[in-house]
């Protein structure tokens, strides 16, 4: 073999240096295939119609079926309407989240009138806006199809009967923090490319709303803000251009000082983290209940959950490299395309409606898998050290600015992603991301652009089939209304019966001067009666009154009024370890109801236990307290 001969093995097979830069090159390419935008035309147009018919169409087959009253969403009703008739929010009322989401709701009972339907708007239009703004972020990264399906996600989780939705949620300020992050979101990847100063001015207002909403909302968006000045400065090397974008932040950020020190005023910052935010980190319930609520949620990342999301994604390496195999051989044109999409999309869908529940797991691996927000935080660390290398590239600032967002958002359900319960206002921009990611999977050499097209559209209508599924209503009896003066939700008949003698019992208490304190929880009485609850704490779950001085104050309080009547109900806490109030916990507060107050009668005699049902205590006279 001459000298100037180059051999045979090494033409066919590069050496690993090469082989690796034209990976890293093919990786490249998939993000900057995000990077041109997709136009508006006839078709997504269109996309946008059918995502308004999704939201009126589900909003209307769902009405006032949302929510759970005896639980967190009573705050919601009840908290605004105090705020409205002047009681100052944390020192009047106890309330666990920012201020923003109560004070805008009492806003709107004040334009609109105190009626539940106001709440059932305010949430519903927020998923709406949402799922259009995921839509238009999806537009803006070159594909309306995942674009749509991330929204149409949404809108499927938000309608869902449980206190886990929109329209009356567990709590309002996850449901605008939706749509802040979704804001924050479109302002970054709009601006990361851009050198006006409006796209900056606008990701921060956003990210001071969700601070003012819920402090994890906030700090993932300011990090976002933050990237997306950094990102800009890269591309632009420009030291006034970055002094002006950190410039327009600042007035989101003073509001968010003004009012932080508004709060403290109020009672000082132990009132305020102690006595109202359970899940500061060194409150007495985060100290006590803390480890079991973050455990119950999927937010424990202990050594078995590794181990499952390990297993999990193996499990996706396997098809993915089986489709790398499978693939090559597949020599398709248009029509074949088109019939072979066809097919597989209704065989998958067939296994989304008919496959039983543990089934459906095996699916998710590929289409809605749990550790969907570790995948895209790997993906964020790549699309950012791409950037680095090429500073220049707008679709790779665009790709790691979103990918960054929907990890920081969505970091608390890291490997513990479900299309039901908590996630559902963290989920939207990691599902994005997803969906944007998925393509990849489907191998491209030798295949044309709709090949690749129909890859997408498979994973994106299987993803939503699986979210569909989930959220389908619950096989239970039928749903009577409950109608009172502020509203009507439908609830179980034996529910609206005993709920219905409560308010009657609590209105009738009312018109004679009296007062009702419901325990444990059940805070919808007092706004469906058109009461108020005697004290600044109206609910107690495990963990919110903490001993001490804030049950002292409480009891004081009690004493003070005197509340004439409590009303015992039968709601217990399995989830925290501790079901029982008065005995499993707060058992200060149990033991001074029941030495102030004898039992009158249940509220509905008769009533089944396994419902909720309630027992009248009328307080004891003076020379028989102790």
């Amino acid at each position: 073999m001459s000298p100037t001969t180059i051999p045979e093995s090494t033409v066919l097979h590069p050496p690993h240096a090469n082989r690796l830069q034209l990976y890293c090159e093919r990786v490249k390419g998939r993000f900057d295939e995000w990077a041109p935008g997709t136009s508006w035309n006839k078709t997504t147009w269109v996309a946008l119609g059918a995502l308004v018919a999704l939201w009126a169409t589900w909003f209307y087959a769902t009405w006032a079926t949302w929510g759970d009253l005896t639980i967190d969403c009573g705050r919601e009703m009840y908290v605004p309407v105090t705020l409205l008739e002047g009681k100052t929010l944390y020192r009047d009322v106890w309330y666990l989240y920012g201020p923003a989401a109560p004070y805008l709701n009492s806003f709107l009972f004040r334009v609109f009138g105190v009626h539940l339907s106001v709440l059932y708007w305010a949430g519903s239009l927020s998923a709406l806006g949402s799922a259009v703004l995921l839509y238009l972020c999806g537009m803006r990264m070159s594909s309306w199809v995942a674009g749509w399906t991330a929204g149409a996600m949404v809108l499927i989780q938000a309608f869902r009967r449980s206190f886990f939705c929109f329209p009356l949620p567990y709590s309002f300020a996850s449901v605008y923090g939706c749509v802040a992050v979704c804001f924050v979101l479109w302002f970054a990847i709009r601006g990361v490319s851009s050198r006006s100063w409006g796209w900056v001015f606008g990701a921060g207002t956003a990210a001071a709303t969700a601070l003012l909403l819920k402090l994890e909302f906030g700090a993932a968006c300011y990090l976002c803000v933050l990237l997306l000045i950094a990102a800009r400065h890269a591309q632009q090397r420009s030291w006034k251009s970055t002094a002006r974008d950190i410039a327009v932040t600042l007035p989101g950020i003073a509001v968010c000082v003004a009012v932080a020190r508004w709060m403290i005023s109020l009672g000082g910052y132990e009132f305020i983290t102690q006595e109202n935010f359970m899940s500061w980190p060194t409150s007495f319930f985060m100290k006590t209940y803390g480890k079991m609520w973050l455990s119950s949620q999927g937010l424990t990342l202990d050594g078995t959950a590794w181990a499952y999301a390990a297993a999990r994604t193996a499990a996706l390496v396997g098809i993915v490299l089986l489709l790398r195999r499978i693939a090559p051989r597949l020599r398709m044109n248009g029509i074949r395309t088109f019939l072979g999409t066809l097919v597989l999309t209704v065989a998958l869908l067939c296994l989304a409606a008919f496959l039983p529940d543990w089934a459906i797991e095996y699916l998710r691996v590929v289409f809605f898998p749990q550790a969907m927000v570790l995948y895209v935080a790997v993906a964020a660390g790549v699309a950012w050290w791409f950037f680095l290398r090429h500073t220049g590239d707008g679709a790779l600032a665009a790709a790691a600015i979103l990918l960054s967002v929907s990890f920081l958002v969505g970091s608390r359900f890291l490997l513990a992603m479900n299309p039901i319960g908590y996630p559902i206002y963290y989920s939207g921009p990691a599902i994005l991301s997803f969906l944007l990611l998925a393509p990849a999977i489907v191998p491209r050499t030798g295949h044309s652009k709709l090949f690749v097209f129909g890859g997408q559209f498979v994973i994106c209508l299987v993803s939503l089939a699986i979210v569909v599924r989930a959220n389908l209503p619950p096989r239970t009896g039928p749903l009577v209304p409950l109608t009172t003066e502020r509203g009507t939700v439908r609830v179980s008949m034996d529910r609206a019966r005993t709920y219905r003698a409560a308010i009657d019992f609590m209105k009738d208490a009312a018109s004679r001067g009296d007062s009702v304190l419901s325990v444990p929880e059940d805070t919808s009485l007092y706004f469906l009666s058109s009461t108020h609850c005697p004290t600044r704490v109206y609910a107690f779950t495990p963990g919110l009154l903490a001993p001490g001085k804030m049950t002292q104050e409480l009891t004081r309080e009690i004493d003070s009024g005197p509340v004439r009547y409590v009303l015992w109900s039968n709601r217990i806490f399995p989830e925290y370890g501790a079901p029982s109030f008065g005995v499993d916990y707060d058992r200060t507060l149990g033991e001074y109801l029941k030495t102030h107050y004898r039992f009158l009668r249940p509220l509905v005699p008769g009533a089944p236990f396994s419902d909720w049902t309630a027992g009248v205590w009328e307080r004891k006279a003076a020379s028989n307290l102790p």
